[in-house]
Formats: structure tokens, C-alpha cells, sequence
């Protein structure tokens, strides 16, 4: 993947830079499809590398703005790859036909395949003249799979961003208490069909009215739900993963972060519902050789739907330290 798209980026045909990003694939991982965004870097080397890993819903798309606004401080020398969660969106394959996968997984199946994401990734810049340093930068639970991943492969990784960690008892949370009823087996089977009536009953139009009526996305993004998730099946595996987050997310792997929390920087809100700030003190405590920060920006759980640049700009200072660059 990574080589073919960098002969293009590097090419000296004009025509190539007229490309818009991300670049745009299907990418086939331990036999499963991702849907995958990727921002190379002008240089066609890069010095370092983030694998962005979503939250729950998980479409890579949410988060085209952040990382756009992150890849254009750091153009020359700075690759970003963000997948979105099997099962979460429908998507167009490599020949232009919609992707439409009907498979349910649990939350192991996610995690799992991501490790081989990581693998596979590594596997190409290994091969580089100069190996880049290797990022991951986990929103939400997606701060969960990166956790995963750094337990495994640690000594392969150089940082891990961990933004609004859901890492711990999610299920205990005031938002997981108050939605968990929607996570359960008849009710999410249920749901996935409301939205299936839904579509076969009302015009597309009709129903980008009634979600841009919602006012809880801005337009851009609920045309992403509409168009790619409000499908049942979609529906069904944001579900599943979400109840699966609430049984077996439960309490933090104290032991991993005393030993490998050097690796974390961990960013936390002042008024999460998802992660309450007794999280962050928490940590404070336990990963005493990483970094743990609260937000000072006003900056919500939710970034992605209205403070992606916000959100970018604290990621920039973040990579600034680690890259010790500075921008222009």
C-alpha cells in the first residue's frame, strides 16, 4: 500500500499535486477490508508516522479534518493513516463498487485485526533507508485498541497520543449508564431494523433533512452518518462493539502503565461523561513517567464533530515536542 502511494506522491508528473487528500483505498488486512485514508508526506520520506485510530462509531472520515489540519504543519515528513472499524461504514472497494459487509464483530475481532493493521504498516517503513518513528494516536476507546496494540508491540512503537482515554469501566461511566440499554441484543437488532425501514420508506433527501434537524452533527458529518452508516448492519456492529465495550472494558491495566506509561501522552477533559475526571487523577497517580494533561481548551469528547481544529492545534504542539520541529 504504502509504496505504491508514495511512487504517485513523489512523482514528477504536475498532475499529482492537483491530487487532494487523503488519498483514498480498500485495503485488504488478515483477510478482512478496510476502508483507509492516508495523507503521505511531500518528501516521499517520512520521518515519522501516525496509524489514527477512530472512536466508536468508527469512520475514518470523522476525523479527514484533524488530521488534514495536522498533516499540512508537519507536509514534508509526516505520514498519517486512519482506518475506519470493520463492519462501521460502507465504503466503495479499489473498482468502485460498494463494499457492503453484513459480519457483526466483537470487540476482540476489532482489536485484533487493528494489531495486524500495525503489523502491516510496520512491515513497509521497516524497509525504509530511514526508519520512521512510529505514532499511534487513539481517540476515545480507539485509545483502548492502541493500548492493545502498545502491549503487544512496544518496542515497535515510539508514542502513543491517547486523546479522551475510554480505557476503564466504561460501562460505569454516566454516559454508559445511560445508554446502555440501547447496546443490549434485542434492542440493537431492533434499531438496525428501524434504520433499514427507514430507508426503504423515506426518500435520501428526507432523511439528510431529518438528521441535519438533529443539529448533533454539523452537515458535513451527518451526511457521513446517513450515507455510510445508517445502514442496519452498520448500525448493528456500532452496537455490538459499544456493549462489548461496556462488559469487558473494565478495570485499567495499572501493571501496563506503570512499566510502558512513558510512552503515553494522555490527554483528558475537564467534563467528560465518557471519561470523568477522577480518570485523569487516576492516572496522575499511576503512570508517574508519562505525560497526562488536562485540557485547558475547552476542547469535548466529541471533537470530531465541531473542534477538529482545536483539537489539531494541541496534537501539533504534541508532535512539535516529540519531532522538535518547529514550524514556520
Amino acid at each position: 500500500m504504502k509504496r505504491a502511494v508514495l511512487d504517485c506522491a513523489g512523482a514528477s508528473m504536475s498532475f499529482s499535486n492537483h491530487i487532494a487528500l487523503p488519498l483514498r483505498t480498500c485495503w485488504e488486512v488478515g483477510g478482512e477490508l478496510r476502508e483507509t485514508l492516508y495523507w503521505p508526506c511531500r518528501s516521499g520520506e517520512a520521518h515519522a508516522v501516525i496509524l489514527m485510530i477512530p472512536g466508536n462509531p468508527g469512520l475514518a472520515d470523522f476525523y479527514i479534518d484533524f488530521c488534514t489540519a495536522i498533516h499540512d504543519e508537519f507536509i514534508e515528513h509526516l505520514d498519517i493513516i486512519c482506518v475506519s472499524h470493520l463492519g462501521h461504514t460502507r465504503f466503495p472497494d479499489n473498482r468502485g463498487l460498494v463494499y457492503r459487509n453484513k459480519k457483526t464483530y466483537n470487540l476482540e475481532d476489532q482489536v485484533d485485526n487493528m494489531v495486524q493493521v500495525f503489523d502491516a504498516i510496520d512491515e513497509e517503513y521497516v524497509r525504509a533507508t530511514r526508519r520512521p518513528k512510529m505514532f499511534l494516536c487513539g481517540h476515545s476507546v480507539g485509545c483502548y485498541f492502541a493500548q492493545k496494540i502498545c502491549e503487544q508491540r512496544s518496542a515497535r512503537i515510539d508514542r502513543v497520543f491517547s486523546l479522551f482515554p475510554a480505557i476503564e469501566s466504561i460501562g460505569e461511566t454516566p454516559r454508559g449508564r445511560q445508554l446502555w440499554f440501547m447496546f443490549q441484543p434485542g434492542v440493537r437488532h431492533v434499531l438496525a431494523g428501524v434504520v433499514d425501514m427507514i430507508r426503504w420508506l423515506f426518500p435520501l433527501r428526507v432523511i439528510h433533512a431529518m438528521a441535519n434537524a438533529s443539529k448533533s452533527l454539523n452537515a458535513d458529518n451527518s451526511h457521513l452518518v446517513v450515507d455510510k452508516m445508517l445502514h442496519g448492519p452498520c448500525v448493528n456492529s456500532v452496537l455490538r462493539m459499544a456493549a462489548d465495550e461496556m462488559r469487558k472494558i473494565s478495570g485499567l491495566n495499572e501493571e501496563f502503565y506503570q512499566t510502558c506509561g512513558h510512552k503515553f501522552v494522555m490527554y483528558y477533559g475537564r467534563s467528560d461523561n465518557w471519561v470523568p475526571i477522577e480518570c485523569y487523577h487516576k492516572m496522575r497517580q499511576i503512570n508517574t513517567k508519562g505525560k497526562v494533561i488536562m485540557c485547558e481548551h475547552n476542547i469535548s469528547h466529541a471533537f470530531v464533530t465541531s473542534q477538529s481544529e482545536e483539537m489539531a492545534m494541541v496534537m501539533t504542539g504534541m508532535l512539535k515536542d516529540e519531532l522538535h520541529t518547529e514550524l514556520d
